[in-house]
């Protein structure tokens, strides 16, 4: 009675304990973030590992650990930015940290109609901060079609597709920044773009960041081995939606181009066949 006694003692400090360690402040989306925090408090300690459980991990490194899970009966994705700093809890408080613009960027172009997943919560806790948002399927991503292969007709759609979301989106006054192909997913007909960290409003030299966008995603396809025509078919795409003429496009791709294939050259040894 008395060893049983001591095992329900521990049992009642451990949960007690998930609670404590896992608590969460919910700082924008309640309805969501409630049920998150909810979701949190089930076993185990420490929201790291919580989520290596909870979570189909996608990424788990120094800053951010990213993965899908279900709430609701409905795929979301979570993503830690981790910092036990005071200051960037602050920020996070006060809506002044980067993840926190992030959520708002995400805001605004789903408003905006940018296919992108939507921003659901922010949720302030022991490691960091928590970021949910629709989930995608992230195996639809433009890479992993490629590799797998499809027809003819659907990789010039998929062209297409990319040309008119990236065309939206730099009509709304925002660049993405990392415009690869790894970020860019396929879905019932339609692009969609995640990885939100570099996304911002552009006033100034706004031409060269769109024009950057268009390299980054040039040089994704050029490392993917595909085709000319394929490239081209997005570029004609892309300039019919954007209103840009091509050649000034072009002018302005060049430097961005040269500077990435120099940067994944030392960076990756990757040598692929320019396609521009």
């Amino acid at each position: 009675m008395v060893q049983r006694a001591a095992v329900c003692t521990a049992e009642k400090g451990l949960h007690a304990g998930a609670i404590m360690i896992n608590k969460g402040t919910v700082i924008r989306g309640k309805r969501w973030g409630k049920r998150l925090t909810e979701r949190l408090r089930t076993p185990p300690l420490g929201i790291s590992q919580w989520m290596r459980r909870h979570t189909d991990v996608v990424k788990d490194d120094a800053s951010t650990l990213a993965g899908c899970l279900r709430i609701s009966r409905r795929r979301r994705f979570l993503k830690l930015y981790r910092s036990r700093n005071l200051l960037f809890k602050l920020l996070c408080l006060a809506r002044l940290a980067r993840p926190m613009a992030t959520f708002r960027t995400a805001l605004v172009l789903a408003a905006s109609e940018v296919p992108i997943p939507r921003p659901l919560s922010c949720v302030l806790v022991s490691e960091g901060l928590l970021m949910l948002s629709e989930g995608l399927d992230s195996s639809r991503d433009y890479c992993a079609l490629w590799e797998a292969g499809q027809s003819g007709e659907e990789l010039y759609r998929m062209m297409r597709g990319a040309a008119l979301t990236l065309s939206v989106l730099h009509r709304a006054g925002y660049t993405h920044g990392d415009c690869k192909w790894r970020n860019l997913l396929w879905i019932d007909g339609e692009c969609f773009m995640v990885d939100l960290d570099g996304a911002r409003r552009r006033r100034l030299f706004a031409a060269r960041a769109r024009a950057r966008d268009v390299a980054r995603f040039t040089v994704s396809a050029e490392e993917a081995g595909v085709p000319s025509s394929l490239l081209q078919a997005f570029l004609d795409s892309y300039v019919a939606h954007s209103g840009v003429a091509r050649e000034e496009l072009l002018r302005r791709m060049q430097p961005n181009l040269e500077k990435l294939r120099g940067r994944h050259l030392e960076k990756y040894g990757i040598t692929p066949q320019p396609l521009l």
